[in-house]
């Protein structure tokens, strides 16, 4: 059985041609890149294996239950339902329990765990990812405390900053892919003379690569001014200390942004920006439509909007890298529609497409063009949802 974890077909070459096509070749998207993601993917399933088994859950489920049943009969916190309903439904979708609606069911045992060894292969393919899979652990770790009431995600997780620096780095390419498919698709769209506001800057690294890809192309210049936006003052003060010494010419100015809160109240005037982008920050948006419009706003006629995330690849799919951030009220507290946000976090690229044309974007597209891929690679990959203001 581990070793039938450990193999990984080969993603079908003319999803290379098409991603090359698009302007993403190799440096990116490669076999060793796709054998490393989809270990991880292996590893959080055999994580959730573990956990039903530490915590008893399975012992529960000789008869169908919801999250929400087997919560209230361990009598769990709340907080936990979202990030067990995502267990459960990563056993389902892998064949160790049997969905049938919001019901689990387990029909013969779990297989015995195989976490310890696709994390080593994981690693011997890419020493990087390191930071993906200490992440995955730390949330296993923590999940039984948060379960119990004991503690929120946020005090089980945000404290461990080395790790998160760790994590939001681009020399984890495990998250640095993100940040170098969505610096690729904004410096394309990036016009000579653009007021820049990045959402979300975090630590810095998604700005590094975008400033990395017109640096480059010899594009630097073309950045007016630069507005670098993050909520938590540590990650803000680093980004500055970081950014300004790597780039001490560039026209850097950092301030907190609320994405939740009108925009215009907190210093950004309306249509003054020729370029609004984030990565892996637009799907925590408490109201999606609302927020999409306050990026419209302020951009100028002709700018553009570039949402950096990772693509669900169908509504119902179950994804590994979301699997610590559903610890998190953060991610999980958001505003839901059965047709137009169906889940928590991350969206699929039709949802992402259907949500800029309602906040009246034009010339709406993802690239790459995951949709088209899907014909060669059924999993999740890093894209940016673009859309032009007229």
């Amino acid at each position: 059985m581990t070793s039938s974890l450990l193999e990984v077909a080969p993603l079908d070459p003319r999803a290379y041609a098409l991603l090359a096509d698009e302007g993403f070749g190799a440096e990116l998207f490669n076999p060793r890149q796709h054998l490393a993601c989809e270990l991880v993917e292996r590893y959080a399933t055999e994580l959730a294996g573990d956990l039903c088994r530490q915590l008893e859950v399975h012992a529960l489920l000789d008869t169908a239950r919801t999250a929400q049943h087997v919560r209230a009969e361990r009598g769990w916190s709340a907080q936990i339902t979202s990030a067990l309903d995502w267990l459960l439904a990563r056993l389902a979708a892998t064949g160790r329990l049997v969905r049938s609606g919001h019901t689990y069911r387990l029909d013969r045992p779990l297989p015995a765990a195989a976490s310890a060894a696709i994390r080593e292969h994981g690693l011997a393919t890419d020493p990087s990812y390191a930071p993906a899979y200490d992440l995955l652990d730390e949330a296993a770790a923590a999940f039984p405390a948060v379960a119990r009431g004991e503690a929120t995600g946020e005090q089980a997780l945000l404290g461990k900053l080395a790790l998160w620096l760790r994590y939001f780095d681009n020399r984890h390419a495990y998250y640095a892919l993100n940040n170098r498919v969505t610096a690729r698709a904004a410096a394309a769209r990036l016009r000579p003379g653009a007021s820049v506001l990045e959402v979300g800057a975090g630590l810095g690294s998604a700005t590094e690569a975008l400033l990395d890809e017109l640096g480059a192309h010899d594009g630097l210049g073309r950045i007016a001014a630069y507005r670098a936006t993050e909520p938590v003052a540590f990650f803000s003060r680093r980004a500055e200390r970081v950014l300004t010494g790597r780039y001490p010419t560039l026209p850097f100015a950092f301030a907190a942004l609320n994405v939740n809160d009108p925009w215009a109240a907190q210093g950004i005037a309306p249509g003054t920006q020729h370029l609004v982008w984030g990565v892996n920050v637009f799907h925590l948006a408490h109201d999606l439509g609302a927020v999409l419009r306050e990026a419209r706003a302020a951009l100028a006629p002709g700018g553009w909007l570039v949402v950096g995330e990772g693509m669900r690849p169908a509504a119902d799919a179950v994804v590994a890298a979301e699997f610590p951030f559903r610890l998190l009220e953060s991610f999980t507290r958001v505003a839901l529609d059965p047709v137009t946000r169906p889940t928590p976090g991350f969206l699929t690229a039709e949802h992402w497409r259907a949500a800029l044309a309602r906040a009246g974007f034009e010339d709406v597209a993802v690239v790459p063009d995951v949709i088209r891929l899907r014909a060669y690679y059924p999993g999740m990959l890093a894209a940016a949802a673009c859309g032009r203001r007229a």
